[in-house]
């Protein structure tokens, strides 16, 4: 069995415009599937480093102010040589006043959606669940 570790984030555009509805960003994989940013924590990084890499890595954004702590999804897949992997992705708040992204080779397109746009567009119910707790606790 092996374990893995990631970082996400949930971004939220950070507008001038105040009374503007929240946008968060979502990035679409090259498998057709919706979702935050995250990655794969480092030997020898911390979560909030791993985070701030990931980010600039898949998004080009340079500017993330992390806010807080949402929670963790844990899953498990089969990987491409048969070997079963569990996941744990711990996922963060952040905000950024950068809404033009240059997205990594791993995606095919974003996209800055309102809450309920988000709800829509996220198809595992674990991510979902990451946004509705940010939401619920006030966060966003």
């Amino acid at each position: 069995m092996l374990l893995e570790t990631s970082i996400g984030a949930v971004i939220r555009y950070k507008s001038p415009v105040s009374s503007k509805e929240p946008e968060f960003l979502i990035l679409k994989n090259r498998r057709g599937s919706w979702g935050f940013p995250q990655g794969h924590k480092e030997h020898g990084e911390s979560e909030l480093e791993t985070l701030k890499r990931e980010v600039r890595e898949e998004t080009g954004i340079q500017f993330l102010e992390i806010m807080s702590f949402i929670g963790t999804i844990r899953y498990s897949y089969m990987k491409l040589n048969g070997i079963r992997s569990h996941k744990e992705v711990k996922f963060y708040f952040a905000t950024t006043p950068i809404r033009d992204i240059v997205i990594s080779y791993e995606h095919a397109s974003y996209r800055w959606v309102s809450f309920l746009s988000g709800l829509n567009f996220l198809a595992h119910r674990q991510l979902k669940s990451i946004l509705i707790k940010g939401h619920r606790t006030g966060l966003y």
